[in-house]
């Protein structure tokens, strides 16, 4: 049940990220976002993460992919 709880919680999260921030390049990103195009590592461990997700609930993993090909597209657009 309460695993249940936290993947229906996290898919929520993420969804919401989608929704607010990755699929609408006109609003800007928060402070901690950007932090993302300063340090690469971190977008290195997203992706470790997503692996490991993607194992565990392939509905949040494909999600987190998502996130971060939208973080990869707008890195490539915002940082010409």
């Amino acid at each position: 049940m309460i695993d249940i709880f936290v993947r229906y919680l996290i898919i929520g999260i993420l969804s919401a990220y989608l929704l607010i921030y990755g699929l609408r390049p006109s609003i800007p990103y928060p402070e901690t976002l950007i932090d993302i195009y300063e340090h690469y590592w971190v977008l290195l461990v997203l992706i470790i993460i997503d692996i490991y997700l993607l194992s565990w609930d392939l509905k949040i993993g494909l999600l987190l992919l998502l996130a971060i090909i939208a973080i990869i597209f707008d890195m490539i657009n915002f940082t010409k």
